[in-house]
């Protein structure tokens, strides 16, 4: 059996007290504090939020913290040799030097530590956009053939041929949804070149004058399209090109067989002059 003395028992509480207090004192000894502000080079402003990463001599990451609406940081550390790396969107990382916290000198203030903007600033931003091929709206499908390099040195024709649904015969003649009741407007106009002409106007149209083609299968009461099996309206560039174009053809057969057409058209500003 033991047994303690009211003396004894006095002295350890005493003992005890004194230790828990001189505990807190020993551990701020062993820790320090390192303060700054993050700016930004150019403008000369706070950088709030900017993150601050605290490395050990070794490249051991010990602790951190980010700066507050002003660009100002504290961190709390324990003693020793350390460095900083500081980094916000948009601008450079920056390193700093070694620093150390010591007994002696446990509060560190790092100053103004100023970040670089890393994107340089562009005197102009170019935007473009590309149609896709083929458009669907409520009536109609757009065909958008304007920038097609398989169509550049032929014809309308060629165009027409190569879109779905549309068939050309080795005539010329255009059939839609297999009928070839098929009305062909220019420019959502009715014109000459078609209307007379037929298919040959087709061929004299020349491919790198279109922009665009709009098939209707189910036209409205505007194109008095009333039995037909739809309308093809041809959408003309709007820089067109001015002059003349044309084809030339030549048949030879036997027996004696021979033969010579010429299709030609003469444009100028919004009038176009043919001849077949």
């Amino acid at each position: 059996m033991f047994s303690f003395s009211p003396f004894f028992g006095k002295n350890f509480s005493f003992f005890l007290i004194i230790l828990l207090l001189s505990f807190p004192l020993f551990a701020q000894e062993n820790t320090g504090k390192i303060k700054g502000n993050v700016i930004d080079q150019s403008t000369r402003k706070a950088l709030p939020f900017a993150t601050i990463a605290i490395y050990s001599e070794k490249d051991s990451l010990i602790g951190g913290g980010i700066t507050s609406d002003n660009g100002k940081f504290s961190i709390e550390l324990p003693n020793g040799k350390f460095y900083a790396l500081v980094e916000f969107m948009g601008f450079e990382a920056k390193k700093t030097s070694l620093f150390s916290l010591e007994k002696n000198n446990n509060t560190l203030d790092l100053g103004e530590i100023l970040l670089s903007p890393s994107a340089s600033d562009l005197e102009e931003v170019l935007v473009q956009g590309e149609k896709t091929l083929m458009e669907l709206s409520l009536d109609k499908r757009i065909f958008n053939v304007g920038k097609d390099l398989a169509n550049a040195g032929g014809t309308a024709s060629d165009i027409l041929m190569n879109l779905p649904s549309v068939a050309v015969d080795p005539e010329g003649n255009v059939r839609l949804r297999g009928s070839a009741n098929v009305r062909i407007l220019i420019d959502g106009k009715p014109s000459g070149l078609v209307s007379f002409k037929g298919a040959a106007g087709l061929r004299q149209l020349q491919a790198n004058m279109v922009e665009r083609v709009e098939v209707i299968t189910n036209p409205s009461a505007r194109y008095e399209a009333e039995g037909m099996a739809g309308v093809i309206n041809i959408i003309l560039k709007k820089d067109n090109q001015q002059g003349i174009n044309g084809s030339f053809e030549v048949i030879g057969g036997t027996p004696l067989n021979l033969g010579f057409s010429a299709n030609l058209n003469y444009r100028k500003k919004r009038i176009n002059w043919f001849i077949n």
